[in-house]
């Protein structure tokens, strides 16, 4: 305020005082004109030096202003400014140095940049700072890892121009800023958008890409390729048994054991669900894929640990390789997916490699599944028949076992092997299984009131015959069936529907399904207990029980698989596997049923180990309701309804045993 004051009290002199004293000292005109003209130059001098003095002082403040406010912005941003020379030493490191990067102030002063960058980054850097000086004012932005004070190494963005020009400066500014945060949430979309979130496998996008690039390397190298497709078998019952928490750690197991497996350079990857993928890619031999199929199966042969319990689980591998039907990611998966099912569809707990004839089958599952479907929701088509069970030492019936078959309208009877697996899988069995258990419960009940006697011990008005105790009807159970939740009201309800005597019902379950899970195994098999039914272990042998949990199953029948009796013989390792056998049924207060008898000599075996009962095509194949009406009517079969053998025959327990009534031939 006081410049101003004085410049404008100048200005007054120069202006007013001046001129005025120049008129009173003027003698003359001419002096007077002399003075006044003499008055105004120097009056303009001295306004020009004022105005100048001005400006000058004013420019001053408004720099002085500008570097402070320059030297706050640096103190305070989050960006670090570096000056480097034409070396590409550091000449000056912005104060934001210290919370970005670690470093003291000054400490970086005299310290060539490359020593900071990452080695993979440098190159990158120096061409951006070697552009910027050669175009004098260019404009660059590169990306690079620069050392923390701590070590670590932080990912940067970096903007380089170029004051090389610039004779205060004389160098290249480099503003820096920290985009760590932004490259780790980068990186982790990246991860999840090409890895599974359970498991930390590949997914499918990621193994299409690594199998696209490894064919092209294979074709380059002219070595062999191969994809392998890993579907779980009993995955859905451990999740519906166990719940989605023991699923998950199941598929981690999975996933971990895969993984050992495989090299370090081959992909494992989870491609939804119980669903894995392998591939296998620089192999020597295009037949190499198949120590790693058999490496695989096997080390799922162990049992998980899930929640305190024992779960078994399997696979079914399929195989494709490249150059035998599949040249990129999409033909090669779908190929192996084709290999999968057919594993499947033939036992399971195996691979099989890919061939073109594949397509066709898998086409006329496709067409098979449609049709069963139809067939199950529409009715009519599908039929049971009958196979009896029979008291080895007598050779009388003591019940039969219902048997679904398909009368396709085209393609005629479509054996079970063909479509209850497919019902299997697509849940269809559900269905199916509660159409079979209604008919063959009615079909018992009809039984009894076409012949009289067969049912209820009463002795009947032809042929005099009588059953004591009644002859039963068993119906086979499938794994899906028993973990559903409806099944115990499911089967209270047929009974009163058809009103058969529960005691005559036996309901046949595997014994891999039994073992599945044995707290919700054991819960429901005594509500179907409770109902007054029987219940049998169907193939009992082939399974992984164990005697501690059988002891505690409410089983009444112990059905032993046609493995242990086909081929039997006096001294052999069958025999004493079947004495075994029913030795344990006896102690545990169960009946043995033999299953697949067809040679005398395995009767005769069976007949000396004292088992309880048998079944198979030595006595009859599976009947048709009315050939099994006609046996418990006249007491013999049709001879054409079995094979040579002892006939079955209904016979009157209060006479002494019968022979064979007739043969069939």
């Amino acid at each position: 305020m006081r410049g101003k004051l004085t410049n404008r009290t100048a200005r007054w002199l120069i202006l007013v005082v001046v001129p005025t004293v120049a008129c009173g000292l003027a003698r003359s005109v001419l002096a007077l004109r002399l003075m006044i003209w003499v008055g105004a130059g120097v009056t303009w001098l001295l306004l020009h030096y004022f105005e100048r003095s001005q400006r000058d002082a004013d420019r001053a403040a408004a720099e002085a202003a500008s570097r402070q406010r320059f030297a706050a912005f640096l103190q305070h941003s989050s960006d670090v400014v570096t000056v480097l020379d034409a070396d590409g030493v550091i000449r000056y490191e912005s104060p934001s140095a210290k919370r970005v990067f670690g470093y003291e102030p000054g400490e970086l002063l005299g310290t060539e940049l490359k020593k900071l960058l990452h080695g993979e980054d440098r190159r990158r850097v120096f061409e951006a700072v070697i552009e910027a000086a050669a175009e004098g004012q260019a404009y660059n932005v590169v990306e690079a890892r620069v050392l923390h004070a701590d070590g670590s190494w932080r990912h940067t963005e970096t903007s380089v121009s170029s004051l090389l020009d610039d004779p205060v400066v004389q160098g290249v500014i480099l503003n820096t800023r920290d985009i760590t945060e932004r490259k780790e949430l980068e990186a982790a979309l990246s991860h999840q958008a090409f890895h599974d979130s359970l498991t930390k496998l590949p997914n499918r996008a990621l193994l299409k890409d690594r199998i696209d690039h490894a064919v092209a390397r294979a074709v380059r190298r002219q070595r062999a390729l191969s994809v392998l497709l890993l579907d779980l078998d009993g995955f859905k019952a451990v999740n519906d048994s166990l719940g989605h928490a023991a699923g998950d750690l199941l598929l981690t197991a999975v996933a971990d054991r895969l993984q050992d497996c495989v090299r370090p350079t081959d992909t494992c990857a989870r491609l939804g669900g119980d669903e894995f993928a392998v591939l296998l890619e620089d192999l020597a031999s295009p037949n190499d894929w198949q120590v790693v199929a058999n490496r695989m199966l096997e080390a799922l042969r162990e049992p998980f640990s899930l929640a305190g319990k024992e779960v078994f689980v399997r696979a079914s591998v399929g195989v494709a390789v490249r150059g035998q039907g599949g040249e990129d990611a999409d033909e090669l998966l779908r190929n192996a997916d084709v290999a999968m099912y057919m594993a499947k569809s033939q036992g399971k707990n195996r691979f099989e490699l890919f061939c073109p004839t594949m397509h066709s089958e898998m086409l006329r599952r496709l067409d098979l599944e449609s049709d069963l479907r139809r067939a199950i929701e529409a009715g009519g088509e599908m039929v049971l028949h009958y196979q009896p069970t029979v008291v080895l030492q007598t050779g009388e019936i003591a019940g039969v076992e219902a048997l679904v078959r398909w009368n396709h309208p085209e393609r005629g009877l479509v054996p079970p092997l063909d479509f209850i697996p497919i019902a299997e899988e697509t849940g269809l069995i559900v269905q199916l299984g509660e159409w079979v258990l209604r008919e063959a419960c009615r079909q018992a009940v009809a039984w009894d009131a076409e012949i009289p006697g067969a049912g209820d011990g009463a002795v009947a008005d032809a042929g005099g015959l009588r059953r004591e105790p009644p002859m039963t009807i068993s119906v086979n159970l499938s794994v899906r069936q028993l973990q559903h939740d409806s099944l115990v009201a499911t089967v209270r309800s047929v009974l009163d529907e058809t009103g058969l005597d529960p005691s005559r019902l036996i309901l046949e379950i595997t014994e891999t399904a039994v073992m599945n899970d044995h707290v919700m195994t054991i819960v429901r098999l005594q509500q179907l207990k409770d109902l007054g039914i029987g219940l049998a272990i169907d193939d009992f042998g082939t399974g992984y029980s164990s005697l501690a949990y059988l002891r505690r199953f409410p089983i009444d029948v112990l059905k032993i698989d046609r493995s242990f009796v086909d081929g039997v013989t006096a001294g052999s390792q069958k025999q004493a596997l079947l004495r075994t056998i029913v030795e344990l049924g006896r102690t545990l207060n169960m009946k043995t049923v033999a299953e697949g008898i067809e040679e005398h000599e395995e009767l005769n075996q069976l007949r000396s180990l004292e088992c309880d009962l048998g079944q198979g095509y030595y006595f009859a194949r599976p009947l048709t309701a009315d050939v099994v009406a006609d046996l418990l009517r006249l007491g013999t079969l049709h001879p054409d309804a079995a094979v040579v053998g002892d006939a079955v025959t209904v016979v009157d327990r209060s006479s002494a045993p019968a022979s064979s009534a007739s043969s069939a031939s």
